[in-house]
């Protein structure tokens, strides 16, 4: 038995060091080693349901459980006094079963809401889970009575879960401003969508193989009719791989075909700007329910279709494109500060924002909000 809760006391504490790492990335965006710009832990820790009320980190109430949990190993071993020992067993039962359920629900999001398994989140979630069942394999057996614990903190995880539900809000965003304007890519430079002349010309960073920008991307031309027409996006692909991006110091698998796909978005646009929206379409699966970041193979000869093969080998390696995607990370890497990596972005004259909205009305707000829009 000893053997068993000593494996789930230093699960634990691994876990609460991981929770308490989370939690501090959550109120003041300190850095985490690989979980840089766009990332799967960048979004998840930075989206709805990484808060309680909007305003107390998740993963901070996990490190309470843990540190609960922890501190009832502590009486339950040194303790001499049965009564002491048996309320600490309890303790720990009831912990366990809210660290399982809680660790269930979680995953849930991640997988079905996000979209996102975040390394830090699922390695606590792991640690949780390894922790709970050596405690209820070395407290259960032979303490029928006993099962009401881990139940009852099943429970614990389901409330939490039903007050998340009804409390996470509808969008999250990060922001920031600078000192003075931003050197923003103007239209007719790089594509746009709406008018040109419009009153709010808003450039929008974002990468082909970002789920996100995928549905931030849908959203845009109801909100150019909400506003309008005052309105107009210019959409500058910012690939997410240290490879074109200097500003992103590590490169992740899912955005290791970013700067091709982004070089060959913009090569279409420059041989035949009137067939870049059905290419940009194309890219992001617009009319697809279940999407997947094209290959790069598979996007080149769907450009080469477009544009013509000769032309776009004699139009792939010009400088032109080269300096746009470096415009676009220059302006990526000036508007993004500890903890504020994450993409889309929009940028207006001296401020920027990166929303998590799944409907076009909250971007809207948001919208308004950091840019004065009325």
């Amino acid at each position: 038995m000893q053997t068993r809760l000593s494996v789930a006391a230093l699960a634990g504490a691994a876990a609460l060091l991981l929770c308490i790492i989370m939690s501090v990335h959550s109120l003041n965006g300190a850095a985490l080693i690989g979980c840089g710009a766009g990332s799967a832990c960048d979004s998840v820790l930075g989206g709805r349901w990484s808060m309680l009320f909007g305003i107390f980190p998740v993963s901070g109430l996990a490190a309470g459980v843990y540190l609960a949990y922890i501190l009832s190993y502590a009486f339950y071993m040194l303790s001499k006094d049965e009564e002491i020992k048996v309320f600490a067993s309890k303790a720990m039962l009831l912990f366990s079963g809210a660290i399982i359920g809680s660790a269930l629900w979680f995953i849930g999001l991640q997988i079905f809401a996000e979209g996102a398994l975040c390394k830090y989140c699922m390695s606590a979630h792991a640690l949780g889970i390894i922790c709970a069942g050596f405690t209820l394999a070395a407290l259960l057996p032979g303490h029928k009575p006993f099962r009401i614990w881990p139940a009852a903190g099943v429970g614990l995880a389901a409330l939490l879960a039903v007050v998340q539900a009804i409390t996470a809000p509808d969008s999250v965003y990060q922001d920031g401003s600078g000192d003075e304007a931003f050197p923003l890519i103007p239209a007719g430079e790089a594509p746009v969508l709406g008018n040109p002349e419009a009153e709010f010309v808003i450039d929008l960073l974002y990468d082909y193989q970002c789920s996100h920008c995928r549905k931030v991307h849908q959203m845009l031309p109801e909100i150019i009719d909400h506003f309008g027409g005052r309105v107009a996006f210019v959409l500058c692909p910012c690939p997410l791989s240290p490879k074109c991006n200097p500003y992103v110091p590590k490169e992740e698998n899912r955005f290791e075909g970013s700067c091709d796909l982004a070089r060959l978005a913009l090569a279409v646009y420059q041989l035949e700007p009137e067939a870049f929206p059905a290419f940009d379409a194309w890219l992001f699966g617009a009319d697809e329910d279940s999407w997947r970041p094209r290959p790069v193979a598979e996007a080149r000869e769907r450009a080469a279709a477009v544009v013509g093969q000769d032309r776009l080998d004699t139009v792939l390696p010009e400088t032109a494109i080269s300096d746009m995607i470096r415009r676009t990370s220059d302006l990526f890497g000036r508007t993004s500060t500890s903890g504020s990596g994450g993409i889309p972005r929009f940028v207006h004259d001296y401020r920027w924002v990166v929303p998590v909205a799944d409907k076009a009305e909250d971007l809207e707000m948001i919208l308004a909000d950091e840019f004065g829009i009325r």
